[in-house]
């Protein structure tokens, strides 16, 4: 299998990384808890008890489960995990937030963990579904042991990490004997780590790798055709709910006006960007995935009168809108490698200068990117967000969040967020989550941009390979002889 960078380390508790999560992700570590559609499934904890007050969640751990270092699995394993995240707001930050609501765990007898909250919050429950438990041992001793941790990992899952060969792979075997409930039906996975993904695309077709989880924009489609193709090679289309945005400072002048912000996604010609310079591998989208509202198809006119209306106008006829005397003229924050957005973001320039607004891009890297729109040292920024259908909101809309950033403020909003914490579960906390959306989509904090389809490939003797967001979950995967 395909892996497109190396991981920093393999300790998916000390940061919230895409390629650390590809390799442990369900494989290596496991959860308390699944979360599939609108339920929860049982992980790692068999079943588990709200308190009638809806301040005590009990979990029934499964019996039997041991460390890939043959150790018993306990609470404890349970309480330390989630209480190395409630210390720590630096690692995997995401993770922190979503347990605000915990204020401590308690090993019970007979396998029982019971978690102690703030408040009601199912938000809590639905959180163990994203936090992977890790070993009590190493998360307390801390130092060299837990780094230790980071290269070579020890978890509960089908697969545990036999080597590590830097800049070259990784070795995941079989953890459980083939005859055991649950056990993969692979007896090895191995990540090939190469940043080129066009010799990756070659050596799938030589038929040295069996998996690429993402074929890259610039080869779709022509290079994965069905006359491409032929009949070795599977192309799968995967749908997962990560998309983009332009978060707009709302502190900023002319970017606290409604219209304004809604002219600027009038202006944004989300159709013609995805045929011209997505490939089609994007759906225009008007709010987060987490709910549905229609985009702003473009309308340079309807943008023009907005403007207009709000009393932004060309008083000395040089083509440019004027606030205050000054000329608007706006910076748009743009990730250093994002080349294909730099080149959307060019056209979305013209757009603007016709309708009279100046706009100048300042490309950074993508830490700096994050760093300067936490410190509101921007005015657009370009962003993406891994969503889920029921998500947690309160990671896009607590102080932690893009939108916070961003300076917007609503009561409306803040009732929402309310609502989503006390829901009792997925099916309830959909329509407050369509609600926020609608919210989102009519006073644009951002401008909601695409969500993205990721073409993947398989060999024809790859069976079983399904999809968690734009994950492959590898399983459940089986090979012909």
């Amino acid at each position: 299998m395909h892996l497109e960078a190396e991981p920093p380390h393999l300790n998916p508790l000390q940061d919230s990384l895409q390629v650390i999560d590809h390799v442990v992700g369900g494989l290596v570590y496991e959860t308390l808890v699944e979360c599939r559609a609108d339920r929860y499934l049982p992980g790692l904890a068999e079943s588990w008890d709200v308190s009638g007050d809806g301040l005590r969640l009990t979990l029934h751990l499964r019996a039997g489960v041991r460390w890939h270092d043959d150790k018993v699995f306990s609470g404890i394993d349970v309480q330390a995990t989630l209480e190395h995240l409630m210390r720590s707001q630096s690692a995997a930050p995401l993770l922190h937030a979503m347990i605000s609501d915990l204020e401590g765990i308690d090993v019970l007898p007979e396998h029982m963990v019971r978690l102690r909250l703030t408040r009601p919050s199912d938000l809590t429950l639905r959180a163990l579904c994203e936090i992977p438990i890790l070993p009590a041992e190493a998360l307390r001793t801390g130092g060299a042991k837990l780094a230790q941790l980071g290269r070579a990992p020890v978890g509960t899952g089908p697969f545990r990490v036999a080597a590590w060969e830097r800049g070259k792979r990784i070795k995941l075997v079989r953890s459980r004997s083939a005859d055991a409930p649950g056990a993969p039906k692979l007896d090895e996975i191995l990540f090939e780590i190469d940043s080129d993904s066009a010799r990756a695309l070659i050596r799938l077709r030589r038929g040295e790798i069996d998996v690429l989880p993402r074929v890259l924009d610039i080869h779709y489609p022509e290079q994965v055709s069905q006359a491409t193709l032929r009949d070795s090679l599977t192309l799968y289309l995967l749908a997962p709910n990560r998309y983009s945005l332009v978060a707009l400072n709302t502190r900023r002048g002319v970017l606290a006006n409604p219209a304004f912000r809604h002219a600027l996604s009038l202006l944004w010609d989300r159709a013609r960007f995805a045929s011209e310079f997505h490939h089609g591998l994007v759906r225009a989208i008007g709010a987060p995935t987490f709910g549905d509202a229609p985009s702003d198809a473009f309308d340079p006119a309807e943008a023009v009168r907005l403007l207009d209306e709000a009393g932004f106008k060309d008083s000395d006829g040089d083509g440019v809108r004027e606030i205050g005397g000054a000329p608007i003229r706006l910076a748009f924050l743009v990730p250093a490698s994002a080349h294909t957005l730099s080149l959307e973001i060019r056209a979305y320039a013209l757009d603007l200068r016709r309708a009279g607004i100046l706009l100048d891009t300042t490309n950074v890297d993508g830490a700096a990117v994050v760093a300067r729109v936490q410190h509101g040292d921007f005015d657009l920024a370009a962003l993406t967000w891994d969503g889920r259908r029921d998500e947690d909101a309160r990671l896009l809309t607590s102080p932690q969040g893009d939108y916070q950033y961003t300076g917007y403020r609503s009561e409306r909003l803040t009732q929402l967020v309310d609502q989503l914490r006390s829901a009792p579960s997925p099916a309830a906390r959909a329509p407050v989550l369509q609600q926020l959306a609608t919210l989102l989509a009519a006073d644009r904090p951002a401008l909601f941009l695409y969500r993205y389809d990721v073409p993947a490939l398989a060999s024809k003797r790859v069976h079983g390979l399904a999809a968690i967001g734009d994950r492959l979950d590898l399983r459940s995967v089986w090979l012909d002889p």
